[in-house]
């Protein structure tokens, strides 16, 4: 496969993909590149906001409404938190416990806690406990294994 890159001054970047056949190396940069444009639907202030997922470093569900921390902002996310742990597990959505899923790629340290859990310390600085039911899952998942 022949790559072309070009540099542009002004204008919006584009990706064109041009194939003669829809091979695996095709459908795996589509994937990624699909991947890369999703977005997340959240509100702020009355007003839809999409956030990346990767921009998410947990989400909590209170209340029955689930809602979306970033670095700068607290939004109520349009998911649940189940429907965001299938969505984006590729993103590194991990459930933690029964109100929270972490993104792992945000994680900074981890420590062992009594009764098997775990404190993740997250982007920010904020602590996220990952209880003992989703402890060997993390394990299991940071050794490579899930």
């Amino acid at each position: 496969m022949k790559i072309r890159i070009e540099r542009i001054s002004e204008g919006e970047a584009e990706v064109v993909l041009k194939y003669r056949e829809k091979t695996r190396e095709v459908e795996e940069l589509l994937a990624y590149l699909n991947k890369r444009s999703r977005a997340l639907l959240c509100r702020k202030d009355a007003e839809d906001v999409l956030v990346k997922p990767g921009d998410v470093i947990y989400l909590e569900s209170v209340d029955g409404t689930t809602y979306a921390y970033t670095e700068n902002d607290v939004l109520q996310a349009g998911i649940s938190l189940a429907g965001a742990e299938a969505e984006y597990a590729d993103d590194g959505f991990f459930r933690c416990s029964k109100s929270m899923v972490i993104n792992v790629f945000h994680v900074e340290r981890l420590k062992s806690e009594a009764g098997n859990r775990i404190d993740a310390q997250m982007t920010g600085g904020e602590h996220v406990i990952i209880s003992r039911r989703y402890a060997k899952k993390l394990r299991r998942l940071l050794a490579g294994k899930e």
